[in-house]
């Protein structure tokens, strides 16, 4: 039976059990996947549907904010915490619920609801940490470096903010696909069976 399915009282003298502390730790790590991950898709819905729009609309001025809110709000690090915790904390919970990546549990009844989360947002993790995270860093950076010396960016530093705009737009498409898929698959993983008749 899943972890979180356990439900186990103590009858011990010092009402202390193992299963007990086992579910204590589970609730923890469900509140931390689940406050973190909503902080994440939240923050990457309202980046892209947003903020960016109205940076790229008021042009330099636009491209300030943006650096303020990146660097000094430290607004990009704020959900590069959220994603790993998020991350971290479902992959304790799946390999715990899973007993350990059991076949029974991965491709059976809720177990591939998520399974199927799990892969999405591991996806989506991967693509932030190893190219949107880099690539946003390099915008603020080039930002700073401008609003510092009070200049227009030079060709090769236009070519380059233009080269990482290309990729950051449908990278955030991507992982706002790959959030929103996670999610869902995940809350309503205990019902899959339902509709794949899977026993």
């Amino acid at each position: 039976m899943p972890a979180w399915r356990q439900v186990t009282r103590c009858s011990s003298s010092d009402g202390r059990c193992d299963a007990q502390e086992a579910t204590v730790d589970i609730i923890v790590l469900r509140l931390i996947h689940i406050l973190s991950g909503a902080f994440w898709f939240g923050a990457v819905f309202t980046n892209f549907v947003f903020v960016q729009p109205a940076v790229l609309a008021l042009g330099p001025e636009g491209q300030r904010v943006m650096v303020h809110v990146l660097r000094d709000r430290r607004f990009l690090d704020a959900v590069l915490g959220a994603a790993l915790l998020t991350g971290i904390a479902g992959g304790i919970l799946f390999l715990r619920d899973s007993g350990g990546l059991q076949l029974s549990f991965v491709f059976g009844a809720s177990g591939v609801g998520f399974t199927v989360g799990a892969v999405a947002g591991l996806l989506a993790l991967v693509v932030f940490i190893f190219v949107g995270y880099p690539t946003t860093r390099r915008v603020v950076a080039i930002g700073s470096r401008l609003e510092a010396e009070r200049r227009p960016p030079t060709p090769e530093e236009q070519a380059l903010l233009a080269r990482s705009q290309r990729v950051l737009k449908p990278l955030g498409v991507v992982v706002l696909v790959l959030v929103a898929i996670a999610a869902a698959a995940m809350a309503t993983a205990r019902y899959w069976f339902l509709l794949l008749g899977i026993a």
